[in-house]
């Protein structure tokens, strides 16, 4: 069965998003997707939160790196690849500075499957990170409630034990309890 996945795919050839989408398929994904062109639908469609992000390098309008950097300035977690008919190593290096998740070649396309797999299993491992840490806080929130609770009980308790024996000594009792006294 194939896996879906919502794709936002940055590419100004149909000819071109053609083929990735083939080769997602082929790959084993049913990709729900929405093609764009220009920065402004980019941004409309980021609100949609695409799974993946697939993006031209170059395009008369756009750039993936553009792209890719609003993503970042827009706080999203979202799994970017680059795609491009020739990025050097420079711009491949340039590009996964900006947070690219991968760069291919058009004309090595039957790794998109792979790639895109290993982009999403990196997102998923950051989700159950960010879960855990998540997690550990509200823990540690927990017991630090707690242990300030139960010191305040014990407190409460050695101030009762005080006045139990004022009290006590007020009428002339010798006292009931001996350690009224915070260790």
């Amino acid at each position: 069965m194939a896996t879906p996945i919502k794709l936002l795919l940055v590419e100004d050839s149909q000819d071109d998003a053609d083929l990735v989408l083939a080769e997602l398929r082929r790959a084993g994904f049913a990709p729900e997707w929405k093609r764009v062109e220009t920065e402004l639908d980019y941004l409309a469609e980021l609100k949609n939160s695409p799974d993946i992000i697939l993006a031209d390098y170059s395009m008369p309008e756009f750039s993936g790196l553009r792209a890719v950097k609003l993503l970042r300035e827009a706080g999203l977690d979202i799994p970017f690849i680059l795609i491009s008919g020739t990025v050097g190593e420079d711009l491949a290096v340039e590009a996964m500075k900006h947070g690219v998740s991968d760069y291919l070649l058009k004309d090595r396309i039957t790794r998109l499957g792979k790639s895109t797999e290993q982009a999403l299993e990196q997102k998923r491992l950051r989700d159950a990170s960010k879960r855990a840490d998540e997690e550990i806080r509200n823990q540690l929130h927990e017991l630090q409630r707690w242990h300030e609770a139960t010191l305040g009980r014990e407190d409460r308790i050695l101030e009762l034990k005080r006045e139990v024996n004022e009290l006590l000594a007020q009428h002339r009792l010798p006292p009931r309890y001996s350690n009224t006294h915070a260790p």
